[in-house]
């Protein structure tokens, strides 16, 4: 975690813990309370205080003690600095258990942070002459700690033990041996804290504990480190800090033989240190700052040499990159930000990361312009390799190394993490965004109440924003709401991404039949704008007749809840509205009624109160729950002159400082003027409405309304105006200088304009000041509080869902992320079955949308035939006959070598390769020629999984391999096991079954609720099978609590199906159970019961099953139904490109 940055002088609970970072003129220290989590196990620190001394030793030395001047003597030293921060730390020098200090080199001899005695602080002085400005402060301060505090635990966090891990291959020089053995000559590194403390933060972000990285630390020093598995395997930094990439004053990578031809040329040894050290860099090339801001300002200044400075620092970086990226073997899962540069450089990301998007590096630009507190990934959502600013916090690193070494909190217990590398909870359950879906009934207008609602959520949570599903924008102006929202909330983002298709564009999708890529893109945008938000509100959008079964189906898409809008007298629209979402299996958090009247109360007064209980009676007898009831408001309900204005996309021409000004009534004027004179006195507070040609009304009106007398019309409005006003009446309308009467021009006709204005609904602008502040004070007051804690509750793991299935994934969501994965992965698959046109079809449909890369195997004539047939695309494919390949030869002696021990020869293996396609394609895997195969269409299961099972072999510590499936179902996706392959397991294995059906939920971005099923639930019954599934579900359990992937409270046992998945019969038959009712996978108890299961849940809800999958072999191989279609054949071969990026 970061530190928060305020000071307490209070009670602390945690182990007190001193950081020092001490310099040749320079002492930084900071307090932190330091404890365990214990859902977790990982330490985390409060920062406690925080200060720096400058100028230790000199006339001028300052103290700042958070952010308070703290008075010292002239020339004060590091002992006096200590001495003082000591006396103004705000808790007692005896509740100091740890003190941390840094020490940049450690050399060869520390791998890790070492409790401070006095064997290690001669190493420390030893190591001296390789770090000869950092290590003897730092032996100052350690002293001067010791002596201040000789009661607590004092540790050395050294920066070079971060990459004690690297192979010999990284850190050796190509120099003589005796030089490295006697000299200790060698790559170090630095900056090992901060990449410690950026690896470990990034492993939680990322869901993986072992993630492979290349992180950027750019500062006035600058490396970067290759971090593999978790651990570093290389560095940029040498023996000292001065090799690498360029720096402020340092020069980085040079030719060595520079250093002898300077000597050569005269430069003494100091001249030559001083220049690479302290003359060269950013500071040397630019000639003009060591500073990068100052260099980046003169380079856009045109300043030459600046920008060289610049384009030279960007080329090491970038050579750097490539490098690392080889060393990892393109398998990155983040390319990592930090440090003053990095942090805050948003420019300099974009030159370093320019045209890598075919390397699977993308940068979103509006995301890397955003700051945010915290990590911030700023990829596109179609790049490969994550990309992520990552703030470093390296004497919190210290602080919590020194506890961990230091043994005062234990040692912790160390839980297997069960890998989230692809997916984690917040790509599905988008977990870090409350949204909120609105969808208002037909003839209804919900300006009012979407800015109100999105105003409750914005004066609670930091972030918020508005998102429009379909939107009314048009090349020449946005949305209306869209406009709304960004005026008033001030947000900062491109009206482009604030909506996922416009309603052409939606209207073009349906009449095309491609609803289901209408729903892709809405749901991709809408995904990518939600990233960086605490809140969402979600617009529907009126334009058709089928906008209620779209919103429906977007709401079960989107996976957030659903308000329903309506007025009084419109309940039976809302029931209708319901229904329909229910039908969709989309969750509705309620409803709003707006304009409710109040009664006449028994003194004759308006009641409201009554009128409130009224409704809420009636939406109750409906079925409705309403989360706000709204009175009607008369403020809410006139228009004024700028909202007209806005209505009509009209202009006001004279008079906006009267734009509030209140539209009573509307009077058409095709009278004389004389005519218009005589009923004037029915025209008060109206907007008289004139053709545009009618200057002899606008002149004639603007000297009515100078008299005193009259009553005052709010404004004239000129209709099919195109700019045709004579130039001399603006010259007389110029003239007058201040006009008493707003003037407004609309380009619609006077019959269009008039029924437009006296049709619309309320409506409003960013000005509606009053409007708003209205609406917001009704929702203050009636809009309930426990609906809106809901959405507040950090602690509520149901936040915007609905408790009942918090953590369920909808199956849009779930199959718009497997897609989004697999083109990101670009897997290569191989498809045995190439004589099956189904499996032709799916071919040509996984390459044309760019979902992996396929080998089809197969006579090349016959999938000619199915191509032409078909009328596919097949250029993506390659198609291979086997009794062809070229690679025929080393395929034989590949399955020969694994089989001879069973007696094949290779004739056997030739002919078994050339008659089993099954077998050719398991061996293309094991030469590493695919990553994955997909069979079963025209095979058994038997057929399909005997060559990967014989060759792959089971994954190490796997002695069960079982299948799931992923039942796409409307309420969420659930996995069934084991529908496929253990005929009747054993209670051991049923629990191997268990834990790797609950794993592969946890990767596939689930949070697994296990229920283990029977014929009965709990001890309602007895028998040899209840009694397998009772120590099945205790067997499961204990294997959970061991290897820490999740709660063991979590998997239960014996319950039947209706008791795992309905909260209504659950609640009957069990007490108190948290997986009871909402299970979401359920593991039956042999081969026949679930495959009969799946097959009765598929065809009874018609929802899509994807799979068998099988667990638990070193590559995935898949078998597919011999009933199966062409899309389940596209989801199988989907899923198994995710496994193999596993």
């Amino acid at each position: 975690m970061r530190a928060t940055s305020h000071v307490r002088a209070l009670s602390l609970r945690g182990i007190h813990t001193l950081t020092f970072n001490t310099g040749s003129s320079s002492l930084k220290y900071s307090l932190y309370d330091i404890n365990r989590d214990s859902s977790t196990n990982k330490l985390q620190g409060t920062l406690v205080s925080t200060g720096m001394a400058e100028k230790v030793s000199k006339p001028d030395v300052a103290l700042k003690m958070d952010g308070k001047e703290i008075p010292l003597p002239k020339n004060a030293d590091h002992d006096a600095c200590f001495s003082e921060i000591s006396k103004n730390l705000p808790l007692d020098l005896s509740g100091i258990k740890v003190v941390g200090h840094r020490v940049v080199h450690g050399g060869a001899d520390f791998t890790e942070p070492a409790v401070i005695t006095p064997e290690v602080l001669e190493s420390i002085n030893q190591n001296a002459i390789l770090a000869p400005l950092h290590n003897p402060p730092a032996i100052i301060g350690i002293n001067s700690a010791q002596s201040l505090l000789p009661s607590a635990s004092h540790v050395a966090v050294f920066d070079t033990s971060f990459h004690s891990t690297m192979p010999a291959s990284s850190y050796r020089y190509a120099l003589p041996r005796n030089i490295y053995e006697d000299l200790k000559v060698r790559r170090y590194g630095f900056h090992g804290t901060s990449y410690k403390y950026i690896t470990e933060t990034c492993a939680t972000f990322l869901n993986n504990p072992s993630p492979n990285l290349i992180i950027l630390h750019l500062g006035s020093g600058a490396s970067m480190c290759c971090v593999k598995d978790g651990v570093s395997i290389d560095t940029t930094m040498g023996l000292t800090p001065v090799e690498g990439l360029v720096m402020g004053t340092r020069s980085g990578d040079i030719d060595p033989g520079i250093i002898l031809y300077l000597m050569d040329q005269g430069y003494s040894r100091e001249e030559v240190d001083n220049i690479l050290n302290k003359k060269s860099g950013l500071l040397g090339l630019s000639g003009t700052s060591n500073d990068f801001r100052s260099v980046s300002e003169a380079a856009a200044a045109g300043h030459p040499d600046a920008k060289l400075a610049i384009d030279v620092f960007v080329e090491r970086v970038r050579k750097y990159l490539g490098a690392y990226m080889v060393k990892l073997g393109g398998q990155v899962d983040a390319v990592v930000f930090t440090g003053g540069i990095g942090e805050n450089a948003e420019n300099l990301r974009s030159q370093l990361l320019d045209s890598m998007d075919t390397l699977g590096v993308e940068l979103d630009s509006t995301k890397n312009s955003l700051r945010v507190d915290g990590v911030n990934e700023i990829g596109s959502a179609m790049s490969k390799t994550r990309v992520l600013v990552v703030p470093t916090n390296e004497e919190l690193s210290i602080a919590l190394q020194s506890v961990e070494a230091s043994g005062a909190l234990g040692k912790p217990k160390t839980p297997q993490i069960v890998s989230r590398k692809f997916f984690h909870p917040q790509t599905f359950t988008n977990a870090s965004c409350r949204s909120l879906f609105v969808y208002t009934a037909a003839g209804c207008y919900s300006a009012i109440e979407e800015v109100s609602l999105l105003q409750t959520f914005a004066s609670r949570l930091e972030r918020c924003g508005y998102f429009r599903c379909i939107a009314k924008q048009k090349e020449d102006r946005n949305d209306y709401k869209i406009d709304l929202m960004r005026e008033h909330f001030k947000l900062d983002c491109d009206p482009a991404s604030m909506f996922g298709v416009t309603a052409d564009e939606a209207i073009d999708f349906i009449s095309h039949g491609k609803t289901d890529q209408m729903y892709e893109k809405i749901l991709d945008k809408y995904l990518t704008y939600a990233e960086d938000k605490d809140f969402v509100l979600v617009s529907s959008t009126m334009f058709g007749r089928d906008d209620l079964n779209i919103s429906a189906r977007l709401a079960q898409g989107l996976g957030i809840p659903a308000v329903l809008i309506a007025d009084q007298g419109k309940e039976e629209d809302l029931v209708i509205c319901k229904e329909e979402f229910s039908k969709e299996a989309a969750k509705v958090a309620g409803v709003i009624v707006s304009g409710v009247k109040a009664v006449e109360g028994s003194d004759g007064t308006p009641d409201f109160k009554t009128a409130e209980e009224q409704e809420r009676e009636k939406l109750s007898e409906l079925g409705l729950n309403p989360v706000a009831i709204l009175p009607y408001e008369d403020a809410l309900k006139g228009q004024t002159i700028a909202e007209v204005a806005s209505l009509l996309n009209g202009e006001i021409l004279y008079g906006k400082q009267l734009g509030g000004t209140v539209v009573k009534n509307i009077k058409v004027l095709t009278l004389t003027v004389e005519n218009f004179l005589e009923i004037l006195h029915e025209a008060e507070g109206a907007l008289v409405v004139s053709h545009c040609t009618r200057t002899d009304v606008l002149l004639s009106l603007l000297l009515v309304m100078c008299n005193k007398n009259v009553p005052k019309i709010s404004g004239i409005l000129l209709t099919s105006y195109r700019g045709q006003i004579s130039p001399k009446v603006l010259k007389v309308l110029d003239g007058l200088g201040r006009v008493n009467v707003p003037i407004l021009v609309s380009a619609q006709d006077t019959w269009n304009t008039a029924s437009a204005i006296k049709t619309a609904p309320v409506f409003i602008t960013a000005d509606s000041i009053e409007k708003i502040s209205v609406g917001c004070a009704l929702f203050d007051q009636y809009l309930s509080e426990s609906f809106i804690n809901r959405f507040i509750d950090n602690n509520d793991d149901t936040v915007g869902k609905d408790k009942d299935t918090a953590g369920d994934i909808g199956p849009k969501l779930f199959q718009h992320f497997m897609f989004a994965k697999a083109r990101a992965l670009q897997k290569t698959l191989v498809l045995p079955e190439g004589s099956d046109i189904r499996i032709v079809e799916a071919a040509s449909r996984l390459t044309t949308q760019k979902l992996c890369k396929i080998i089809l195997l197969g006579n090349p004539s016959i999938i000619a035939e199915h191509k032409t047939r078909l009328g596919v695309d097949l250029g993506g494919v390659t198609i291979i006959n086997p009794e062809e390949f070229e690679k025929l030869d080393e395929m034989v002696e590949g399955l020969y070598q694994a089989r001879k021990k069973k007696g094949m020869t290779r004739l056997q293996a030739k002919d078994l390769l050339l008659q089993d396609v099954n077998y050719f394609g398991t061996m293309m895997m094991h030469l590493d020629l695919a990553d994955g195969m997909v069979s079963g269409a025209a095979h058994s299961t038997a057929s399909t999984i005997r060559p990967p099972l014989q060759i792959i072999k089971t994954a190490p510590g796997i002695s069960t391999v079982c299948s799931t499936f992923f039942m796409l179902l409307p309420g969420g996706v659930k996995c069934f096991g084991d529908c496929a392959l253990n005929v009747e397991p054993n209670a051991h294995q049923l629990a191997e079954i268990a834990v790797s059906q609950a794993k592969t939920a946890i990767q596939f971005g689930m949070s697994p609720r296990v229920a283990l099923l029977s014929y009965a639930t709990g001890d309602s019954n007895s028998g040899e099978l209840i009694d397998k599934i009772i120590e099945a579900t205790d067997i499961a359990r204990d294997m959970a609590e061991a290897e820490g992937f999740m709660k063991k409270e979590m998997i239960e046992g014996p319950l039947q199906f209706d008791a795992a998945v309905d909260p209504v019969v659950a609640a009957i038959k069990t007490k108190d159970n948290p997986v009871a009712g909402r299970a979401n996978v359920l593991v039956y108890p042999d081969l026949n019961a679930g495959n009969t299961g799946y097959k009765s849940v598929q065809q009874a809800s018609k929802c899509v099953a994807v799979g068998p999958i099988l667990l638990g072999l070193n590559k995935p191989v898949n078998d597919l139904s011999r009933g199966a279609k062409v899309a389940d054949i596209v989801n199988t071969a989907v899923i198994t490109c995710i496994q193999a990026g596993m």
